[in-house]
This record gives structure tokens, sequence and C-alpha cells, in this order.
């Protein structure tokens, strides 16, 4: 039987934010051990809230041997592509990066393929979700109390978050194409959907039910297409 593992971020571990409780919450909608026992294959996510590509090659590098599978599905690049508001609020004028710089992004991401290639595991991995900037600016501001007047100036000053995000999810499009592997575009998936804030928590970043619907058949297609083979 062929083992799958899922290596990513708060998105493939199905977290949601709760319109009641306001906390975060994981949601089973994702379905992959169903859509895995479907096919006959097992699977492990291993996905953890949080990380970036620099948290998830120290931790294949270390961890390898528990990971053990055929295929390995990933998801980074949200976290890597974000920023870090605080200091924005505070100093709107300055110069602010990523968390991850994007070139050390590509970097990782590439090292993290070839060292799963080399151990006759199949990367697969994923563009990103669409971010709506608009929701996530009113939800940290609102959660974390900062000076949103401080941050839209940033953001007019040429930083877009859409942007960012987007530059991301083409490295991984390139990543994958540079390395000869699939890609889940989970991102036009979304936007096949047209109303893409219908299929977002409040916080504007994690998927709803319906979103984590969606990123199921993306998932569900895939597995069906590479059974096929």
């Amino acid at each position: 039987m062929q083992k799958i593992s899922i290596l990513g971020d708060s998105i493939l571990k199905g977290v949601q934010l709760d319109d009641n409780s306001r906390r975060y919450v994981i949601s089973d909608e994702l379905g992959f051990d169903a859509i895995a026992e479907r096919a006959g294959l097992t699977v492990r996510n291993f996905s953890k809230f949080g990380c970036t590509i620099t948290k998830a090659w120290s931790y294949v590098q270390n961890m390898f041997a528990k990971i053990d599978a055929d295929l390995v599905f990933m998801d980074f690049g949200g976290n890597d592509c974000d920023f870090n508001w605080q200091a924005i609020a505070e100093s709107p004028l300055d110069l602010h990066k990523p968390n991850t710089d994007y070139s050390e992004f590509v970097t990782t991401y590439g090292n993290l393929v070839s060292y799963m290639k080399a151990r006759r595991a199949l990367p697969v991995l994923s563009t990103l979700v669409p971010v709506q900037s608009d929701m996530y600016m009113d939800y940290i501001c609102r959660t974390k109390g900062l000076d949103k007047a401080a941050i839209t100036k940033w953001i007019a000053n040429g930083n877009c978050v859409e942007h960012y995000q987007q530059m991301y999810s083409d490295a991984i499009r390139k990543v994958a194409s540079d390395n000869e592997i699939p890609l889940v575009d989970i991102r036009e998936a979304f936007r096949e959907e047209r109303n893409v804030k219908a299929l977002m928590c409040a916080d504007g970043i994690h998927p709803n039910k319906r979103g984590q619907r969606v990123i199921r058949d993306c998932f569900a297609s895939f597995i069906d297409d590479y059974i096929a083979l």
C-alpha cells in the first residue's frame, strides 16, 4: 500500500476561524483520510500552524524517516510572504520584508524538493489560497490592536499584500515546473468559484467549510489521476 504524507501550514492542517468563539479550530472538511482510504492509500498529515518553508526544511532533514512516504503533498508560502504587522504599524514608512525573503523561499523550496526526490518520494506542490486582504487587514488590526491607518499608509506606498502572495505562488509554480513534478492549482480552483470571499473565514486567509471542500476536490482529483497512471 502506498503512503502519502502531507506537509504544510494551517491551510492543510484544516484550521478555520470559528464564527462564534472567534478561535481557531480544526475542521475535517478537507477529508484527506477518506480520500486516501477510498484509493487504497494511507495518509499522514504533518502540517503545522504557522509553518514556513525554512521550518519545514529543517523538520524534513531531521524527521524524513518519520515521514516515510511515496508521495508528499506540500503547501508552503502563506506564512513566508506574510509580514510583521506590528512593526509595520509602528513604522509604516520603513522598509519591511516578508517573513521569508523571496530568494530564500525559492532556494529552500527547491532544496526541499530535491531532497524528497533523492529519497524516491514524489513531491506534489500546491499554489496558494488567494488572500482576501481587506478582510485580513480588518482582522489583524482588530484582534491585535494595530493602527490600521498606519498599515494602510504602508500598503498605499506600493506594498500590495496580494502582489506578494501572487509572487510567491508563481514561484511555487516555477519550482514545480523546473523540477518536473506535479502541481495542484488550488489558487485557480478558488478563483473559478468567482466569489472567493464566500469561501473564506472572517480572517481572510483561512478557507471556511466551503473553501476546504474546494481543496478536498483538488486533492481527490489529483489522487484519482495518480492512481490511474
